[in-house]
């Protein structure tokens, strides 16, 4: 069985970006990429295709996420 490792928020940046999402989440990169199109997906809306998130927003979304899973919504 896989052991899975403890992610700490503080050790991030403030910003985080799609290597960030795929470290953290242990996806592809095209799979962080169609993440942040997602409704209800707080990316930050930067020029020229940057796709960027804020840290804490990033983590209370993947809260809400676990809270969905875990009610079976």
């Amino acid at each position: 069985m896989a052991q899975k490792t403890q992610v700490y928020v503080e050790n991030y940046p403030l910003i985080l970006k799609a290597e960030h999402i795929c470290e953290i989440l242990g996806v592809s990169k095209p799979t962080a990429y169609e993440l942040f199109k997602q409704p209800g997906f707080p990316a930050l809306e930067l020029p020229g295709r940057i796709r960027r998130v804020q840290r804490d927003a990033f983590f209370r979304w993947l809260h809400s996420q676990e809270r969905k899973m875990a009610n079976g919504s």
